[in-house]
This record gives structure tokens, sequence and C-alpha cells, in this order.
């Protein structure tokens, strides 16, 4: 058995944050701002990801990203690769973002 140790709240490497993604747009595209549709949303947003079979999506592309890092592949590559070319390599994390640096 072998244990891969990712970094948190990458995307590319934890399928879970793809799964919070989905749930969250599916979540937004169909609410109405109401606490009675929104507790009807989140089951269904869950359904929908499984019907779907997104989680074969998110694995997959979790495999080819790591192929591409152990062949060398940098960061950028990587996401432009596998999500979009509009990716932009240079990414602040949002647990970087203090309340220092925000804009009133």
């Amino acid at each position: 058995m072998k244990i891969i140790f990712t970094p948190k709240f990458h995307c590319e490497l934890n399928p879970i944050e793809g799964l919070w993604c989905g749930m969250e747009r599916y979540t937004r595209q169909k609410s109405d701002q109401t606490f009675q549709t929104m507790m009807q949303l989140i089951p269904e947003s869950r359904e929908h990801f499984v019907q779907r079979q997104i989680y074969l999506k998110l694995f997959r592309r979790f495999w080819k990203t790591i192929q591409s890092y152990s062949q060398g592949a940098k960061y950028g590559d990587v996401l432009k690769l596998y999500f979009s070319s509009l990716c932009k390599p240079d990414v602040i994390s949002h647990r970087r973002i203090s309340n220092t640096e925000l804009v009133p």
C-alpha cells in the first residue's frame, strides 16, 4: 500500500475539493436564496454528483496530475493542461490573505 500526502486545498490534488466545488455550483445555480430551498438543494447536489459520476473525472484528473508532476511538469503547465488555458500559475492562495490586505 502506498500513501501519497498532498497539499491542502489544491483542487487538482484533492478530489474532495472538486466535490465541494460541484455541490456549491449546483446549489448556486438552482437557489432562490431561501433557507428552505438551500436545505433541499444540498442533498440534491450530492445525488447529482453521484448520478453524473463526477467522482470518476476527479480521480482520473488526480492520477494524471500526479503523473505529470512526477515527469517534471510545473504547476502552471498542469493547470493549463488539466483545467483550462485561462488558468494563471501565479494564483495567490486564499489562506495567505489577511485582513490587512482587504480593500475597504
